[in-house]
């Protein structure tokens, strides 16, 4: 090329912003096939390794085999467009595939607002997670742990957890994940659940379905009972393991179970107001008699 270009001709080339006689002028001289070349090594690694010196050293071999007239290559040149360009897709990379994540701890609630304007309310000890960056086209959320989602109107939304997914259009449903339980209960519209065994079922108002250790049930619930967003967790048929470990989620507590069959199921709720009377709620219908080793400590037995 002929005439210098200024320090941001390269990325205003990358960028497609030249005006008509420099795009002209640039794809018609000797360098142009150059950085073609580069463009198109980049396009085939696989990020973030990129080997600059081995595509520069081909470029070199090939403009010396190929053209009988001689002409200088600007080495210092190329290195600047080769690290600009591998600057550019790697930082293409990351922003592509950077996650959105929250986190809530012991007690805690948060709610979070979409990018579309849905909403979800994280439980104690939940974990959420999307991609910002794609959620027009990819309304996915990654979730640990229990919310509650309020859909706005759009694109397919998911919720995506180890035991299944749900998939609504706009709707407000509740979510339940935690190791080998997977509930969903659906508030307002209709969704689609599909537990980790690929059962499928299609949930209204007032539907709700469980997947936990194996076992798939389907029931009906009231809309309008108290929920954990209202300060009172309730269960149906859960088994007590998963019960103590909401307790613990919501009082920063630890129990000792090495005393009691966890596999028991629990009808009932429990506040988040006052950890004795939460205790008394849940373990004295099941006969499992409690005390605390400490302040943060309970021991769990059969009662007698």
């Amino acid at each position: 090329m002929k005439e210098k270009n200024d320090d941001t001709f390269l990325a205003r080339w990358l960028a497609d912003t030249l005006t008509e006689e420099e795009k002209l002028r640039f794809e018609n001289s000797e360098e142009y096939q150059d950085y073609l070349h580069i463009i198109e090594s980049v396009d085939l690694m696989e990020a973030p390794s990129f080997d600059k010196k081995s595509v520069l050293k081909s470029i070199q071999q090939k403009q010396q085999i190929a053209e009988p007239k001689v002409r200088k290559i600007r080495t210092s040149w190329l290195y600047s467009a080769a690290a600009v360009i591998l600057l550019f897709v790697g930082f293409s990379y990351f922003y592509v595939n950077a996650d959105t994540n929250f986190e809530t701890t012991f007690g805690d609630q948060m709610t979070v607002t979409l990018p579309d304007g849905s909403e979800a309310i994280l439980n104690a000890k939940t974990t959420l997670s999307y991609n910002k960056n794609s959620w027009d086209s990819n309304r996915n959320i990654v979730l640990d742990g229990e919310a509650y989602f309020k859909v706005e109107k759009g694109e397919k939304f998911t919720v995506t957890t180890t035991s299944g997914t749900v998939e609504v259009l706009g709707t407000q449903f509740n979510v339940l994940t935690d190791d080998a339980i997977f509930e969903v209960k659906c508030h307002e519209g209709k969704v689609k659940v599909t537990s980790k065994n690929q059962e499928t079922a299609i949930l209204t108002q007032g539907n709700a379905f469980s997947f936990i250790n194996g076992e798939t049930t389907s029931w009906n619930f009231n809309t309008n009972d108290a929920s954990w967003r209202d300060g009172e967790s309730n269960f149906r048929e859960m088994p007590i393991k998963h019960v103590i470990t909401a307790l613990q989620d919501q009082y920063g507590v630890q129990f000792n179970v090495d005393s009691i069959d966890t596999k028991q199921r629990f009808t009932g709720t429990f506040s988040h107001k006052n950890l004795k009377l939460a205790l008394r709620t849940v373990f004295v219908p099941m006969e499992i008699s409690y005390t605390f080793k400490d302040e943060k400590t309970v021991i769990l037995k059969k009662a007698k």
